[in-house]
């Protein structure tokens, strides 16, 4: 159940929620483990401004006066969180609502998803509460989220610790689960400026939370996990307001099948919809749908830092000449082509630095010289980088040991210097060895977990520019 709107909120009527400066905790507890105690640790933790604690069972807790009511505060937060059981919470939205609180946050559970007719009437209670006021309500069934932006971090649970930086991903999430599942690819070196969830939606939706991205400058790209929208319209608008932006829009749709769908309704009462329309929608829109849920961040990671593709090819860049059938074979399937460098000078640097016992042909064969001899493969790595034939140099990580690794900070510059992007494509098993932090962080390299999902993220790029090239 979903307000009936034909737009979505604008950047600046979503501000205050997502970006407060001052923040009540309504429900505000010193029991260990409460959600009022556990959201109170989270916002100590990053957050600088104002928070008001109230709960009128106490006069203070620990050092802190606490507040009977919203309106007793000494301002009016920003944003106000509601940490307390669904039986109370129709009344203290609507004392946030009449104190002209513009944001609220509510975590409880039990209402439209229980299918029970008469929880779905309290669901419609709140959003009549709200409709036509200034204050804008995300939930319930709400796990909350975080700017790490202004670090601010409106949950009960642990979010991942991360800093926006270079390239970073804005999530955009139904589940607040996966919205954290994802938001922990920060811990690997992934920037993340945004992971916000939004629950049942009964009146911000994920939609909005696309839109308002679309206008964050600290957000490079987009994530939007998507269970369901009544207004396919809106999310439409939403979709094409991070196309203007020049944001791509990475998509995972959950509820593709009969069981799927009903399990959506169960999470967060959303109507799932049609995969085939979703996907037509979205397709329209310039956005990215991702099937599978573990390619996500790579996926969007990479275009979070890809420029503008130019519909060449790809050069692959390989000590093993195994990895180099590998990513053949990937390639062909995607219809990525690796074509030879356009250069004669290029070629040649190619054959004179790469042993005849290696390739000088793409894919490239360097072989384990490379070891002993370094500056081989910066030669090798340069001429591809600056020859017309290619967008791309995938490199595939065979082993993550110390000496490999200063190979991807000579990818990152040498892509920096011509202005596209390299892959490094982890086929090691060894997740997180040395070098993974360093390519997940490096602002000119995409990490990727498997050569399949490298070259359908290229060939997606490829073709995502190209339908752009054609609508302009």
């Amino acid at each position: 159940m979903q307000a009936l709107r034909e737009t979505v909120y604008s950047h600046a009527e979503l501000d205050a929620l997502l970006a407060p400066r001052s923040v009540a905790l309504v429900g505000a507890s010193s029991r260990a483990g409460s959600f009022g105690e556990r959201t109170l640790k989270n916002l100590r933790a990053r957050f600088e401004g104002p928070c008001y604690l109230v709960n009128p069972q106490y006069t203070t807790l620990g050092a802190d006066r606490c507040y009977a009511a919203v309106r007793d505060l000494p301002s009016v937060p920003d944003c106000a969180v509601i940490a307390v059981p669904r039986e109370k919470v129709h009344a203290l939205v609507a004392d946030c609502v009449e104190a002209g609180v513009p944001g609220v946050l509510i975590y409880a559970s039990g209402y439209a998803e229980t299918d029970l007719p008469e929880r779905l009437d309290e669901q419609r209670a709140l959003a009549a509460l709200v409709r036509g006021s200034r204050t804008r309500l995300v939930g319930p069934n709400c796990i909350g989220f975080a700017n790490y932006a202004t670090g601010v971090q409106l949950s009960f649970s642990e979010f991942p610790v991360a800093r926006p930086g270079a390239g970073a991903i804005g999530i955009a999430s139904q589940s607040g689960a996966l919205a954290m599942a994802i938001a922990q690819a920060a811990q690997a070196g992934t920037p993340v400026s945004h992971a916000l969830a939004c629950g049942n939606m009964v009146d911000v939706d994920v939609a909005d939370y696309v839109s308002y991205l679309a206008g964050e400058a600290t957000c490079r790209a987009i994530v939007c996990i998507l269970e369901g929208h009544e207004h396919p319209r809106r999310m439409a608008a939403a979709a094409k307001a991070a196309l203007a932006a020049g944001k791509p829009l990475i998509v995972h749709k959950l509820g593709r099948s009969e069981k799927g769908r009903h399990a959506a309704w169960r999470h967060t009462a959303s109507v799932a919809g049609s995969h085939d329309e979703w996907r037509a929608l979205f397709d329209d829109s310039g956005a990215v749908l991702v099937e599978q849920f573990d390619r996500v961040m790579e996926v969007a990671s990479f275009f979070a830092k890809a420029p503008r593709a130019r519909g060449r090819g790809a050069a692959v860049l390989s000590t093993s000449g195994g990895a180099c059938i590998i990513a053949a074979d990937a390639a062909g399937a995607h219809g990525v082509e690796l074509p030879q460098a356009a250069d004669p000078a290029h070629a040649r640097v190619l054959a004179d630095a790469i042993p005849a016992f290696g390739y000088a042909l793409n894919p490239y064969d360097t072989t384990a010289q490379v070891i002993s001899d370094p500056g081989s493969f910066a030669a090798c790595a340069g001429a591809l980088m600056q020859d017309d034939a290619f967008d791309t140099v995938v490199m595939p990580q065979i082993q993550a040991y110390d000496a490999a690794t200063p190979r991807t900070a000579v990818l990152d510059a040498l892509a920096g210097q011509s202005g596209k992007i390299a892959c490094n494509v982890w086929l090691t098993q060894w997740m997180g060895g040395p070098g993974y932090a360093e390519a997940a962080a490096a602002p000119h390299v995409a990490l990727f977990r498997s050569m399949d999902t490298c070259f359908w993220t290229l060939a997606r790029w490829q073709a995502r520019q190209r339908r752009l090239d054609q609508e302009t």
